[in-house]
């Protein structure tokens, strides 16, 4: 603030308004330190691939390394979701998925049951939720629910695209025993969107090292165990385990 203040020659008070009613008007998003632009338009199922890849992996491969046999695992749909099931090597697992990407990864793994979580599905981030799914998941008790997030927020919670993904979002954490939510450094603690599933007292988030430390801190006094991985940001491509990545 106190940059922007000086190079435009204002007070604080003024910037402190502007900024005010810019974020009011969901033009900028308040982070810690500033603020930044409000994110672009959602990016494709193959965009997100594209983008992370070290981070999703390495973030994967360690919420993976969480299950032990015999496990039933609700596994949430997206990117970073998917790196989990690609690194599952626990055996006699059962896992309940609303992801086509996960389904497709774990076709290939012959010691993972999958159960698919019925509903809509929402092409473009192969998502499927809604009543059905719900109902579902009513009739389970998972000893693990990996959880994807479009935002990571220490008052909100975990953020979705739309009200359907935040309704099922919710449900898996309330019918599991562990809540893992997974998700990069670029989702810790923005407020831009509209649509939030609540995280429980006590909950681990994995993410990688590059994430804010005083986001982290937030987050620590809202209940999360934080877990920081170090990627190989040299990795260009997914590292294919057990699994399918047609």
């Amino acid at each position: 603030m106190e940059e922007i203040a000086d190079r435009f020659g204002v007070s604080f008070a003024t910037v402190r308004r502007d900024l005010s009613r810019l974020h009011e008007d969901r033009r900028i998003t308040r982070t810690y330190g500033g603020v930044a632009l409000t994110g672009p338009a959602e990016l494709s199922i193959h965009q997100r691939h594209l983008e992370f890849t070290a981070e999703k992996d390495a973030i994967g491969r360690q919420a993976a390394e969480l299950v032990t046999d015999g496990a039933v695992v609700i596994l949430d749909a997206g990117t970073t979701t998917e790196f989990v099931a690609r690194h599952l090597e626990a055996a006699g697992v059962t896992v309940f998925t609303n992801g086509i990407g996960a389904v497709n990864v774990l076709l290939g793994n012959e010691d993972v049951s999958v159960v698919v979580l019925g509903g809509r599905l929402r092409a473009v981030n192969q998502t499927i939720s809604g009543p059905e799914a719900e109902h579902m998941l009513g009739s389970v008790v998972a000893d693990y629910a990996f959880i994807g997030a479009d935002a990571v927020h220490p008052q909100y919670g975990v953020a979705s695209r739309t009200l359907e993904q935040s309704r099922l979002k919710t449900l898996m954490m309330q019918r599991a025993r562990q809540i893992v939510v997974v998700a990069d450094h670029r989702k810790v603690s923005t407020d831009q969107f509209n649509y939030w599933s609540p995280t429980p007292a006590r909950w681990r988030l994995i993410t990688d090292d590059e994430a804010d430390p005083a986001a982290l801190d937030e987050l620590r006094n809202a209940g999360a165990q934080i877990d920081l991985t170090q990627p190989l940001r040299a990795l260009t491509e997914p590292t294919t385990l057990k699994g399918n990545q047609s």
